[in-house]
């Protein structure tokens, strides 16, 4: 076998002895919550947002409920928490949208405003601190997650799918890049969103493409209630199958195939029994089949740089 060329591990790299990432110590922080009939849970978050900025270093401060078409007291209970309150359109892309428009902070971070949080410091500081220290200008709360179905959507459709047209992005999403709890630098928040729940999806994958350094945050123990989106992981599908589309990481002549592979996955995550199955057993399963499973027209990166 011939001799490998050497690679210089500090290639590309200048090596000096100090410290070569750029805090923003004395920026502006907004927390933005969005909220549709929260009033039950709105007063907590607020609250732990306004704690959130306590030993930060930062100037000005504020929290941003975004009431996206409530009919409770959400807006209400918000302001007497201590949060701005701005009325939005019913649609959680909406409610991201109009908060972020509401405020001229140099960094935004939204929490949702159902979110249970355990921790012993708020969410929001814990995804903030990294942006302020300049070791990321987007962060993601990497949360720890008890009930089965989101790792369902983790190892059986996120994992396989975006790591064929993706897989740059699995190691700056963390376990759950489902996830609402996250932050940015103002500069990273687009114009425009799906007006849906999708958005969640949509700003990483905008963040994939245009964060410099997108970092999981590891969070603690948290709850929120379950509504069930039955169509929301077919729906994300279209969103990452448009967005490999628009950077040509994949034949149009494949969403047939992973549409229908979509299908199948789906019917194997519904063959789940609680009384009877493994959860970790049964994920590392899900993750086996369903990338076994992927159509062979999905491109990969290597063909795409």
């Amino acid at each position: 076998m011939s001799e490998r060329a050497r690679i210089d591990p500090a290639l590309g790299l200048d090596l000096v002895e100090r410290r070569t990432l750029a805090g923003l110590p004395g920026a502006s922080v907004a927390v933005v919550i969005p909220a549709h009939n929260e009033a039950a849970t709105v007063a907590e978050v607020v609250t732990d947002a306004h704690r959130a900025f306590a030993g930060l270093p930062i100037t000005r401060h504020e929290v941003i409920v975004s009431a996206s078409g409530c009919t409770d007291d959400t807006a209400a209970v918000s302001r007497a928490a201590g949060a701005r309150v701005i009325e939005a359109a019913a649609g959680k892309g909406r409610a991201i949208l109009a908060g972020v428009a509401a405020t001229q902070a140099d960094i935004i971070c939204l929490i949702d405003g159902d979110l249970r949080y355990y921790g012993d410091e708020p969410l929001a500081a814990s995804l903030l601190r990294p942006i302020l220290s300049g070791i990321a200008d987007a962060t993601i709360s990497d949360l720890y997650w008890r009930p089965l179905y989101p790792q369902l959507w983790l190892y059986g459709f996120f994992a396989p799918v975006v790591g064929r047209l993706f897989p740059e992005m699995l190691p700056k999403a963390g376990n759950t890049p489902w996830s609402g709890q996250r932050a940015a630098v103002r500069a990273l928040w687009p114009a425009e969103l799906p007006h849906d729940f999708t958005s969640d999806l949509a700003l990483l994958l905008h963040w994939n493409k245009h964060a410099l350094r997108l970092r999981p945050v590891i969070a603690d123990d948290w709850m929120n209630p379950q509504r069930p989106k039955p169509d929301l992981m077919h729906d994300e599908l279209q969103v990452l199958w448009d967005a490999a589309v628009a950077d040509e990481r994949v034949d149009e002549a494949a969403r047939g195939p992973l549409f229908a592979w979509y299908d199948e996955v789906h019917h194997l995550m519904a063959q789940y029994r609680p009384d009877s199955d493994d959860p970790q057993a049964f994920e590392r399963q899900i993750l086996r089949q369903a990338t076994r499973a992927l159509p062979a027209g999905l491109t990969s990166m290597s063909e795409h740089p």
